[in-house]
């Protein structure tokens, strides 16, 4: 009975030393995927990176993780606007992978599929509007408010509307005034519109993803992204 009690307090001892053996083993391979990431995208902000899943220990030695969450801030899209020469900033990018394959040197990943959002804040869309005199903030019921001052139309009075946002193309996002306001005034609609509608390439995004939904809320502007054969490192 004593020998019995022995053995278990043995595996009990060795489940445990495994258990922080697996955990302190995927937090050092976190910070690793994270610094990787970090070099590749060239961001200003930071990367977080969270392995899930247990035990870690098995999942490495066969090269393939099932389940990764990458969140990164900080990151600048190609290209730079004309006119300003700015390039759009994403506050923020959370992203989950799923399947995610391992280099043979384990210097590298590429993930099988992967889903996630982007935020865009509206001040961010005003920086690489094109031109000075023109801002962006939530309109509410899913539109976004835009605003260009007399000085943009070059017309005595600026102008308020509200726009639809969409994508197109897997990698621009589009925003398109609902109504122009009336006047009078040769021109003044095509000169409103060529202010405020906006079409904003999202690029610098890992390589595989690609921009889906989009709504206008009030945080910011958040995009749905999808992606197949994503490389996040190496």
């Amino acid at each position: 009975m004593r020998g019995l009690r022995i053995v278990l307090v043995v595996c009990l001892v060795l489940g445990v030393l495994f258990v922080a053996a697996d955990r302190l083993t995927v937090y050092i391979a976190e910070g690793k995927v994270a610094e990787k990431i970090q070099a590749r995208q060239g961001l200003e902000g930071s990367t977080d990176v969270s392995i899930n899943g247990f035990p870690f220990l098995t999942q490495i030695y066969g090269k393939h993780l099932d389940d990764v969450d990458v969140t990164m801030t900080g990151i600048r899209a190609d290209p730079a606007a004309a006119g300003t020469g700015e390039r759009l900033m994403i506050s923020e990018f959370s992203v989950d992978l799923s399947g995610v394959e391992l280099d043979g040197d384990y210097g590298g990943a590429t993930a099988e599929t992967a889903e996630g959002s982007a935020v865009i804040a509206y001040e961010a869309l005003s920086v690489v509007a094109g031109q000075k005199g023109v801002s962006f903030a939530y309109g509410g019921e899913g539109k976004v408010k835009v605003t260009a001052s007399a000085e943009a139309l070059n017309a005595p009075e600026p102008a308020e509307v509200l726009s639809t946002v969409t994508t197109e193309g897997g990698d621009t996002i589009r925003l398109e005034a609902v109504e122009v306001p009336a006047s009078g005034a040769p021109g003044a609609e095509d000169a409103i519109r060529g202010a405020v509608d906006l079409d904003r390439r999202v690029g610098g995004l890992p390589d595989g993803v690609r921009l889906d939904m989009v709504t206008a809320t009030g945080d910011g502007i958040v995009v749905d992204v999808k992606g197949e054969g994503i490389r996040v490192a190496g």
